[in-house]
């Protein structure tokens, strides 16, 4: 670790990349999601969902920082206590409730509306929890280590001597308004609240723990084609095995269709250096590891959704990284006017590219700017873009290493 903070303020990722035929982001009527700029609609893929196969992406390069985003931390706890230590289920559901109730001073609501996006569920919590995923085997292994104290506060429970303890009918102590429970609220206090290196470049909204807010340190712009998409209507007919076999029935089994857009897409996300590395207590090598498994997960993922029917698997066109100073550059008005022509898209979109950086650099002398780097399609440099590399590994590694100022 070190308190020497790092040279570069901001890492701005910028990509093209050029999708075939799919659904990778629908909106509620299931349409692909877009926009109008410029004066054209354009196909669009939100933040939110480029954000989460590259969290995934994060965890299965760093297992250490594996997460769970999700309403049933109380299942998973009374699920380890059954699969791992032998309990019987009421008990361990009994527990589950009763450690999370310590966990949260009572202050989270569980249970799930009947119209809520999940069937009515009385263990579900209200909100999404965002934690490591440890916080869960910690819970189970704090309750586990009273389970005479549980199986005692379990049958007062059922023969109707105590109320359960939990959840939101938790008593509570009218002095100190928070959930009496079996498990020492001291032993799992701070458990939600808990943040690994990977939740700290992400970001957290948990407002109902004390302390477990974290800003994100990464901010991801919704991504659109360079051009004028046009949505098409892919109409399909499904035929019925058994009926095609019988003289006389129709074989249309289904009958349907689904929306679908092609396009290249320019992507912008930009990672606050300063930020994060306070984040992680200045662990350098820890803070670099984390944003190279991030940067890595934003070239190299796409969207599951829809992938089935369109294996839309591509990789980047041209991924530029720029290191600066100051503050970030989203260099997206380059395609206020939309790329035209019938030759492809993905060319003149980075000659586009290119020719804006350049300018933007002219007209701000170079303010701010430490360094950058690409790599594309192409083999000739690309004025306005930095340094030409051959692969994409090799303009990560450049830019983290003016990012922070020395090689791993």
């Amino acid at each position: 670790m070190t308190d020497t903070p790092v040279p570069a303020a901001f890492l701005d990722i910028h990509v093209l990349q050029t999708i075939p035929l799919s659904g990778l982001n629908l909106d509620g009527d299931g349409c692909p999601k877009s926009v109008v700029l410029g004066g054209a609609t354009r196909a669009r893929i939100s933040g939110q969902a480029k954000k989460r196969p590259v969290r995934l992406h994060i965890e299965e390069a760093l297992p250490d920082q594996a997460s769970a985003r999700t309403r049933r931390l109380v299942h998973e706890v009374r699920d380890l206590l059954v699969r791992d230590e032998g309990w019987g289920e009421e008990l361990a559901t009994f527990t589950a409730l009763d450690v999370f109730a310590a966990a949260t001073g009572g202050r989270m609501s569980l249970g799930s509306s009947a119209d809520d996006i999940q069937a009515k569920d009385r263990l579900a919590t209200a909100a999404l929890i965002y934690t490591p995923a440890t916080t869960a085997h910690r819970m189970a292994a704090t309750a586990a280590g009273r389970r005479h104290d549980y199986e005692i506060a379990f049958k007062e429970a059922e023969s109707g001597t105590a109320k359960p303890r939990s959840g939101r009918g938790a008593k509570k102590d009218k002095e100190q308004e928070t959930a009496i429970t079996v498990t020492d609220p001291a032993d799992v206090h701070g458990l939600l609240a808990d943040a690994n290196a990977a939740i700290a470049l992400l970001g957290r909204t948990l407002m109902e723990i004390d302390g477990a807010e974290r800003d994100a340190c990464v901010q991801v712009a919704s991504a659109f084609t360079t051009h004028e998409a046009q949505i098409e209507i892919d109409f399909f007919v499904a035929v019925d095995d058994y009926a095609a076999k019988t003289q006389g029935v129709p074989s249309v089994g289904l009958i349907g269709d689904q929306r679908l857009v092609a396009g290249t897409f320019y992507m912008f996300s930009t990672i606050a250096l300063r930020n994060f590395t306070d984040a992680v207590d200045n662990d350098l090598l820890l803070a670099r590891a984390v944003c190279r498994a991030y940067i890595d997960g934003f070239i190299h993922t796409v969207p599951k959704t829809g992938q089935t029917a369109s294996a839309a698997w591509t990789l980047p066109d041209l991924v530029h990284l720029a290191v600066r100073t100051d503050r970030p550059v989203n260099l997206s008005t380059a395609f206020d006017k939309p790329v035209t022509g019938r030759q492809g898209h993905a060319d003149p979109s980075i000659t586009r590219l290119s020719d804006y950086a350049k300018t933007i650099q002219r007209l701000t002398a170079g303010r701010g700017l430490l360094h950058s780097v690409h790599a594309y399609t192409g083999t000739t440099k690309l004025p306005g873009l930095g340094t030409r590399v051959d692969t994409f590994d090799q303009t990560v590694e450049s830019a983290l290493d003016a990012a922070f100022g020395t090689t791993p």
